[in-house]
């Protein structure tokens, strides 16, 4: 079946990017900014619940932002698996929005604005994630979810968190950079894309490549998205739980 060009797609990504953005703008108005993270929590789970009729139907929604380079675009693609892990993080964000606002409130928490903010920027990355049709937008989004969960392991902003922060921060960047880069790089080289395979039993990979290349694209890949907690770069998920609970949930 043809894919079909779907614009919710750009929305739901845009929910909690729109939900940052007025959070800001909130300020230090407890009650306005809460509501805002709930409503964009809600319109993110609405809209991502509004695609699963068609996905159950068979069909592949797709939406091209823009085309970088010939092979290379940053698309977004919903199939039956993207679903699964889409509804998930956008039903999950409404209950975490209650739950942070009376965690936050109860324990006098300083800069709530900056938490509420970068909160739902992670959840920008992740669902962008989610919703990725390649490798280059997958690690796009993957990036934005590290850059914006560092200020949430630092929030408390001691020599514990900033110890944590930087150990996270350090281990993310430093494998994306250093495994992943160059995996897309040479995919990219061999294949003249980064699309994803439609067939599992193909592979994205031309069948005449030496197969300790693949190998080794494989294990940069794997090991690149540290962020799975893959042994032997985990280390970096119990020094982040010095975050404020509802974060720990969040990278979880």
């Amino acid at each position: 079946m043809e894919p079909v060009h779907d614009i919710r797609l750009l929305l739901a990504i845009l929910a909690p990017l729109l939900g940052a953005g007025l959070v800001m703008a909130a300020g230090k108005r407890p009650n306005v900014r809460e509501t805002v993270s709930f409503i964009a929590a809600a319109t993110l789970f609405i809209i991502t619940a509004s695609m699963i009729p068609d996905i159950h139907a068979g069909k592949r929604l797709i939406f091209t932002v823009f085309h970088l380079l010939p092979g290379l675009s940053f698309t977004l693609r919903a199939d039956a698996l993207s679903m699964v892990f889409a509804v998930s993080a956008s039903f999950l964000w409404m209950i975490t929005v209650f739950y942070s606002a009376g965690y936050m409130r109860g324990l006098n928490e300083h800069e709530q604005t900056r938490f509420n903010t970068c909160f739902a920027l992670a959840l920008f990355g992740a669902i962008g994630c989610a919703f990725s049709d390649n490798l280059l937008t997958l690690y796009l989004f993957y990036e934005i979810v590290s850059i914006t969960t560092y200020p949430l392991v630092a929030h408390h902003q001691d020599e514990e968190s900033y110890e944590g922060g930087k150990k996270y921060l350090t281990y993310l960047t430093a494998t994306a950079k250093g495994l992943i880069l160059p995996a897309m790089v040479v995919i990219y080289i061999l294949t003249g894309n980064l699309d994803f395979a439609n067939n599992i039993n193909t592979g994205i990979l031309p069948p005449d490549v030496n197969r300790w290349v693949v190998t080794a694209l494989y294990a940069c890949c794997i090991l690149g998205f540290a962020k799975n907690g893959v042994m032997p770069l985990h280390s970096w998920l119990p020094s982040a739980m010095v975050a404020p609970t509802p974060v720990s949930a969040l990278l979880h």
